[in-house]
Parts: structure tokens; C-alpha cells; sequence
């Protein structure tokens, strides 16, 4: 398990862009949904059609639609980024306008859809300075033994300075999970430019960080951050603007 988390950290090598445009709030709303068998075209439909909805009424918001390209399929997340926690506090006629909304969607998944609530944890991201939206990304989840989250948060503060220091232009997003699961569980957002910029080696960020902070010091690091890790899933996910909501390209 230890060298598969310390493959996982070397996610923070082979970035590419953004995936929440440079968000000015700090509250994302993530929703998962498994697909039933078949339903595939149906969802999609169903999304295309909550998602033109939305479009006319000039909502402020804007939605990004992942396809899963990694472990069981067909699955989909639908996200929102840059809120204030204040977004979320409907009245109960728009919460429930929102659960009618998705229904059709919902009623063609194999279990409920997951609504999850995060926070952006801007001291240890680089979002860099594009702000458009990948093609494709890495979605690294970690479940923490209870207790742990101050180690945890202490590695990757670590790791967020080294790569600091290396002025390499890397760029990574981690959030904090608030609602929605079992906590403390952290996710990291990493953009991928192509299929091959998922082979990424734990070797080189292991150097990078024995560059950085001297072989005893890294090896300190990488304990601490995996002895704090429960389990750990990565998946692979490429943006479907056909089912988005995006905001308009910027230059």
C-alpha cells in the first residue's frame, strides 16, 4: 500500500491546468452517480436537459461533467466549484426544486446519487495562471485514520513548499471534505493533458523531494503522510462539455 500512496503523491509532478478555474470561493459541490446497466444514453439525455435548463435561467453557476474512464463504469460526477458556503443555504422550495430537477438523472442510477460538500484548501494548491477547463484529470481520494487529518494536512503543506521552491510550474487542487461521507477525507484534483501523462513516477518525486528537504527529512515525510491514509482510490475522468455547463474560454 505504501508504494502505491507514494505513486499516488507524485500526482503533483505532470500537471497541465486548473480544474476549478481559479476559484473565488471556497465551497464545491461534487454529485456522483453509477449508471444502471443500459442507461447510459438515458442519463445523458437526462443531464443534456437539466444542464439547457439551466442555461436559461442565466444562472451565475456552472457545472463540470466528468465521464469515468477507470473502475466500474458507467459513472459520472457533476461538480461545481468556487461557491461561498452561503450558496448552499436554499430555502426548502429550491432544495426541493434541485432534488426535482436531478430526478430523472437519479432515477436511472444504480444507487442514490452522492451529494458531497468540500472545501478548497488553498495553501497547499497551485492552480497556476490558466484558467481553462481540462479535457482530462486524475481524481485521487484518501479516507484517513481518525485523528490523523493534522499529520496529514502537515505532509501536504510539506510537499505544497518543495514544489513552491521549484518554481516548475506544477499545478494541483486538494479539497477537504465537509458533508456528504465518511471524514476526515481529502481529494486531490490533478488536470491531464493525455492518456500518457497518467504514468507518473514515484521515483522522481521521491528525488525531488530528497532535493528539496535531504533524503532523512523526505523519508520523515512520506511516513507521515502514509502511515495517516486508511485506504486510497484513484480514478481516471475526462471532461464531457456536451453534458457542462462551462464558463466562457479565457485567454
Amino acid at each position: 500500500m505504501r508504494k502505491t500512496l507514494l505513486a499516488t503523491s507524485a500526482l503533483l509532478l505532470a500537471l497541465v491546468a486548473p480544474l476549478s478555474a481559479r476559484a473565488q470561493g471556497q465551497a464545491a459541490l461534487i454529485l456522483s452517480f453509477n449508471v444502471k446497466p443500459g442507461a447510459k444514453a438515458q442519463f445523458e439525455k437526462a443531464i443534456q436537459q437539466q444542464m439547457e435548463g439551466r442555461r436559461g435561467e442565466h444562472s451565475s453557476w456552472r457545472w463540470l461533467a466528468w465521464e469515468y474512464a477507470s473502475g466500474e463504469l458507467p459513472r459520472y460526477c457533476i461538480a461545481s466549484f468556487g461557491h461561498a458556503w452561503a450558496d448552499f443555504e436554499r430555502p426548502a422550495d429550491t432544495a426541493e426544486a434541485e432534488e426535482n430537477r436531478i430526478a430523472a438523472a437519479a432515477a436511472l442510477s444504480a444507487q442514490p446519487p452522492l451529494a458531497q460538500y468540500f472545501e478548497h484548501l488553498d495553501e497547499v494548491s497551485d492552480f497556476g495562471s490558466s484558467t481553462n477547463v481540462p479535457s482530462m484529470a486524475e481524481i485521487s481520494l484518501y479516507q484517513l485514520h481518525y485523528g490523523k487529518t493534522d499529520q496529514f494536512y502537515a505532509a501536504l503543506r510539506e510537499f505544497y513548499e518543495v514544489m513552491s521552491r521549484s518554481d516548475s510550474g506544477e499545478r494541483f487542487e486538494w479539497f477537504q471534505l465537509r458533508s456528504g461521507g465518511e471524514t476526515p477525507q481529502f481529494l486531490l484534483l490533478v488536470p491531464r493533458g493525455n492518456w500518457a501523462a497518467f504514468d507518473v513516477s514515484a521515483a522522481d518525486f521521491q528525488e525531488r523531494l530528497e532535493k528539496g528537504l535531504g533524503k532523512r527529512k523526505a523519508k520523515k515525510i512520506f511516513e507521515q503522510f502514509t502511515s495517516a491514509v486508511k485506504s486510497h482510490q484513484r480514478s481516471a475522468v475526462r471532461l464531457r462539455p456536451d453534458l457542462s455547463l462551462l464558463p466562457a474560454p479565457q485567454s
